[in-house]
């Protein structure tokens, strides 16, 4: 699996759980619920989030294998109906990213490699896809990243009140999930090469508003 997916995932699922988590619990506990509710909330919404994101990332990543597989199996095989015509496409898209004809007429001619039936298929269906085999996805690796991931991030905005009263669970709830979010954003500098004080801020501000709207709801509620 590439190791960029796999910090695509992880972010994903770490942000999402921080962020998800940290809405509800503010908004049970300013709601009125006491600690063994806000507990129960979290823990339901941690797994039920995990396996759903996970089933998320599966079902997309096999998704995109399957969309790639088809298009090289119905282009092999149009390739071995109409080998000319699959060429001359090829080189009509090469003229089309900016060469010049004769660059490509004598990449043809020069290069057995330009006219092997594997290197035509993957190079058409690279275009058409917009993706190499390369770069596909391993649905299981993606959804084992994504579960752990989102109940890593989950745990952050509940463990407080498990073993603090509700006010100070909840204050520290949020200051757990603002580290934690700052954190994620570093990570993500890392391989995206931004500023890594930006990218953290960016994350901590999304999870922030994320919370305040958790907690407005269960304000709203609380005086009903």
């Amino acid at each position: 699996m590439n190791l960029k997916n796999l910090v695509r995932d992880f972010v994903f699922g770490m942000e999402d759980g921080l962020v998800s988590n940290l809405g509800l619990v503010l908004g049970v506990y300013i709601g009125g619920g006491g600690k063994f509710a806000i507990v129960l909330a979290g823990l339901a919404s941690m797994f039920a989030g995990a396996f759903s994101m996970s089933a998320g990332s599966y079902l997309s990543a096999k998704s995109q294998r399957e969309v790639y597989e088809n298009e090289i199996e119905s282009t092999r095989k149009e390739l071995k109906k109409n080998p000319r015509r699959c060429i001359s496409e090829m080189k009509t898209i090469l003229f089309q990213e900016g060469l010049a004809k004769k660059d490509i007429d004598n990449l043809f001619k020069n290069s057995p490699k330009a006219k092997h039936p594997e290197f035509v298929c993957n190079y058409m269906v690279q275009r058409k896809v917009g993706i190499s085999a390369k770069k596909l996805e391993f649905p299981f690796k993606n959804a084992f990243a994504m579960f752990f991931s989102f109940l890593v991030g989950s745990s952050f905005p509940i463990a407080p009140f498990i073993f603090l009263d509700e006010m100070t669970a909840s204050i520290v709830a949020v200051i757990l999930t603002i580290i934690a979010l700052f954190l994620v954003g570093l990570t993500k500098s890392t391989f995206t090469k931004r500023s890594g004080i930006k990218s953290g801020i960016e994350i901590v501000i999304v999870g922030l508003i994320a919370g305040t709207i958790g907690y407005v709801v269960g304000l709203i509620l609380s005086m009903f």
